[in-house]
């Protein structure tokens, strides 16, 4: 399996007053620290453990002799998940008997002024360099034998077409199976059903989607929670089950499907782009005390381990780097993080649910700057 950086599930805490009175968006300031001290990967984390132990204090009475608030420091810098105050640095050099200078040289680290976002300073939020796409699966698409599937009578009044190869708008329905979709192991039966406010979604592309894939007029519908559609096929589910590989019943355990692992960019983006358009989210959050929501951060979180780590490599294939850790409830969640992944995701996977392009599309009218290398949609 292959490894991935992970973090733990805390919002950084970094002691920054905000002064918001009586001041438009555009015009409000943050009122906080001059500089930051940027370290290398994993140097941040080394340096915090090193001052740790060598002054012998518990996370909590570390953060008290600090003044800062509870596992700030233990999870929020610790796990670099931002950048590292100048004031704290130099608090905790004076704290262990160090030379400024030296310390720096011995961690590899430099020290940055405040760098403007959307017209204002705010600080830590460099933009990161991510890596090209380079994808390492070996297969190319496969083609499908769907000759041993008998279609019933019912099957072959709704005409129904089954595919003969992996497309992009397949891997992409698959990706939504993953995410919102059952498949049955009690009977020959498929559900998908998202949110009811998401139901341009399903109205406006996944129809259409169908109606392409399979040749089915779907009867999309309002359910007690949900809304979407249930089809009862065997046919249908034979597909799904024995040529693509998808496991029936409960998916807390399941693994990535094998079909995906091809050496086709469009296909692992497709899929990527039906999996978070159905059960992954987009956020804009503050990231620091009482500060406008700007930062922008693309979510997945589901059951099993195995799963999550299939698709973190496939993110990673594609240069966006996830951030990969354990969730509440006994779930795993991805990350991406920042500007330069939300362009990166915009450019080569983009969105097929309204309701995420609308979400996108207010964030990069209120933060142009911010957001003039994101587009909105698919590409």
């Amino acid at each position: 399996m292959k490894s991935f950086d992970c973090i733990f599930n805390a919002k950084p805490q970094n002691g920054v007053t905000v002064r918001t009175e009586n001041l438009k968006y555009d015009e409000v300031f943050v009122d906080c620290m001059e500089k930051r001290v940027v370290f290398p990967k994993d140097k941040q984390k080394e340096f915090i453990l090193d001052s740790r132990n060598s002054l012998n204090l518990k996370w909590s009475e570390f953060e008290e002799r600090l003044g800062l608030k509870r596992q700030a420091l233990e999870k929020a810098y610790r796990y670099e998940y931002c950048s590292f105050p100048k004031k704290l640095f130099t608090k905790i050099c004076q704290l262990r008997g160090l030379s400024e200078k030296d310390v720096l040289k011995k961690y590899d680290a430099c020290i940055r002024n405040l760098i403007p976002i959307a017209g204002r300073k705010v600080f830590g939020e460099n933009r990161t360099k991510l890596p090209e796409t380079k994808i390492t699966f070996k297969n190319s698409a496969p083609s499908f034998d769907v000759s041993s599937i008998k279609l019933s009578k019912y099957d072959k009044e709704k005409n129904l077409k089954l595919p003969n190869k992996l497309t992009p708008e397949l891997a992409e329905e698959i990706g939504m199976n993953i995410g919102d979709g059952f498949l049955s192991n009690k009977k020959k039966e498929y559900r998908l059903k998202g949110n009811k406010n998401e139901r341009d979604y399903y109205d406006g592309f996944i129809k259409d989607l169908y109606k392409k894939l399979f040749n089915l007029d779907l009867n999309l519908k309002e359910y007690e929670t949900t809304y979407g559609f249930e089809l009862y096929s065997e046919a249908f589910w034979s597909f799904k089950n024995k040529i693509l590989g998808i496991p029936a019943g409960r998916k807390n355990s399941i693994n990535l499907p094998d079909i995906i692992k091809v050496s086709d960019r469009d296909i692992l983006t497709s899929f990527i782009r039906g999996l978070f358009d159905t059960d992954g989210s987009i956020s804009f959050t503050r990231n620091y005390d009482n500060y406008i929501n700007y930062y922008p951060t693309i979510s997945l979180t589901l059951k099993s381990k195995d799963l999550m780590f299939g698709i973190a490599e496939i993110l990673t294939m594609l240069g966006l780097e996830p951030k990969i850790y354990p969730a509440a409830f006994d779930c795993w969640r991805i990350d991406l993080n920042g500007y330069n992944r939300l362009a990166k995701y915009s450019r080569l996977i983009g969105w097929s649910n309204p309701k995420k392009k609308d979400k996108v599309l207010k964030w990069k009218n209120k933060y142009p700057e911010l957001g003039k290398e994101v587009m909105v949609g698919v590409v």
